[in-house]
């Protein structure tokens, strides 16, 4: 079961009830999720860790206050989010995205790897060169693939802003990365 999925038994529901494996299922599936989000905000793989953590600390410290309203995916992320807003009021991290994990996927050759870690670093780059607010909203709406309901939530904006938002924040990414083809082509 996932946790991602509105029909499963919520995990934190069932770790409340004393199921200790339903927490470590939910580190399982949602570790590498949050360390992703996190990374893809521009911290550090070793910061990103850390705030992964953070989050599973969090959640087991509020297990008692713990009630179902939603996806519980949202609810990970969006303590996830008010984790990085003060970590960012903290120590004012340098967003760079340099530090994000290539693209390789095992299965394709060494050519179209190449072109996957091109087109991934591409990528990268203009995600950089967004925006704090609009990078966030881009990672949770597109990249993280949650309803802009949620989205809304856990930004604390109304659902129509999300949605234009994302939409001009699109369509700024798309300019951005065909004048860097262009750029490219003529160089």
């Amino acid at each position: 079961m996932s946790p991602m999925s509105p029909d499963s038994d919520d995990l934190l529901v069932r770790f409340q009830a004393g199921d200790v494996a339903a927490f470590d299922q939910l580190v399982l599936e949602m570790g590498p999720r949050l360390k992703g989000y996190f990374l893809r905000l521009g911290a550090q793989s070793s910061t990103a860790e850390d705030l992964a953590q953070h989050v599973f600390l969090r959640v087991f410290q509020a297990r008692a206050r713990y009630k179902p309203s939603g996806r519980l995916d949202a609810y990970l992320l969006r303590i996830a989010h008010n984790l990085w807003v003060d970590s960012r009021r903290r120590k004012r991290l340098v967003l760079a995205g340099d530090d994000l994990p290539d693209a390789v996927d095992p299965g394709l050759g060494p050519l179209e790897n190449a072109n996957l870690e091109d087109r991934a670093a591409i990528l990268r780059h203009a995600m950089a060169q967004l925006e704090d607010p609009v990078r966030e909203l881009l990672e949770l709406a597109v990249l993280q693939r949650l309803p802009y309901q949620q989205v809304s939530e856990v930004l604390g904006i109304p659902v129509g802003t999300v949605k234009s938002r994302v939409y001009y924040s699109l369509r700024k990414l798309r300019d951005h990365l065909a004048g860097f083809g262009e750029e490219e082509g003529q160089a």
